[in-house]
């Protein structure tokens, strides 16, 4: 097939690695998980860098851009050097890292506001309308989680619980697997996945079933994964704000979305709002 060349308005560069990664060969995925995992920038290094610290081929790297719909590495380089330089996430110099990395509790609770402010902004009003309606009335209410994520379902099931005396489970519960989730549900029930960062396989199934099910399917991600077709999606930004706290998962917007979310669904059965 042939490859198109990408385009300045094309997808970001880790939003197009992220949804890709599954179609590479096992040495590009390897690659692929690399980058996403570790502090790799792109935009910081040659073809032949790349290679060396990646312990893999200029062949391969080829390859790599090239599945990715780059005509060259130095078109991939360019697309992740621009959008790092707008998000400030290119390696400092020492001197300019240990600035960043230097305790700023001023620039901590700055950073946690800006957050914030671009996780709700992005989710309309005719959204959160419709999904406190839609969990309102569903009987049951089961969501997913894996490792710090399970933090954020079982945040957003006991919520349910407390504020509506609804039937919510965190999954997988201990002694469970996380194919018995979808057990509990049936037709007018919701799952709910919390997935901030990369999305396993195995959940992405279970998305696919739900929805084989008529089970209602609300997905919580990041600002750039890859989510599952789902009836609701809502993005949270989890950028740190240090690069020495790069490796942390920041889970706090998120955790302010879910109880807005239940907040709202509690007022809204209080006093139903017209639904466009």
């Amino acid at each position: 097939m042939p490859v198109q060349p990408a385009h300045p308005n094309a997808t970001p560069f880790l939003a197009r690695l992220r949804q890709m990664q599954d179609q590479l060969s096992p040495t590009e995925k390897k690659l692929a998980l690399l980058i996403l995992d570790t502090p790799i920038h792109l935009g910081s290094y040659s073809a032949s860098e790349l290679a060396q610290i990646t312990d893999v081929s200029n062949a391969t790297i080829t390859r790599f851009v090239r599945h990715l719909g780059y005509g060259t590495y130095e078109e991939a380089r360019r697309q992740a050097r621009l959008e790092a330089d707008a998000a400030g996430t290119l390696p400092l110099p020492p001197a300019a890292q240990a600035s960043a990395n230097a305790p700023n509790s001023q620039a901590l609770w700055q950073a946690q506001q800006d957050k914030l402010r671009a996780t709700l902004a992005q989710i309309p009003a005719s959204t959160m309308n419709t999904l406190a309606a839609a969990l309102h009335r569903a009987p049951r209410v089961v969501a997913v989680g894996l490792g710090a994520n399970h933090l954020l379902a079982q945040h957003l099931c006991q919520l349910l619980h407390t504020a509506l005396d609804k039937p919510a489970q965190a999954q997988p519960a201990a002694g469970t697997t996380l194919e018995e989730a979808l057990t509990p549900l049936a037709r007018g029930d919701m799952l709910i996945l919390c997935v901030l960062g990369r999305i396993p396989p195995a959940v992405q199934t279970l998305a696919q079933q739900a929805q084989q099910r008529g089970i209602a399917l609300l997905c919580i991600t990041d600002l750039t994964s890859p989510a599952p077709t789902s009836d609701w999606l809502l993005r949270c930004d989890t950028s740190a704000h240090a690069p020495m706290v790069g490796h942390l998962l920041d889970t706090s917007a998120a955790h302010t979305l879910v109880y807005g979310l239940v907040a709202h669904t509690v007022q809204w059965g209080a006093t139903p709002f017209e639904l466009e």
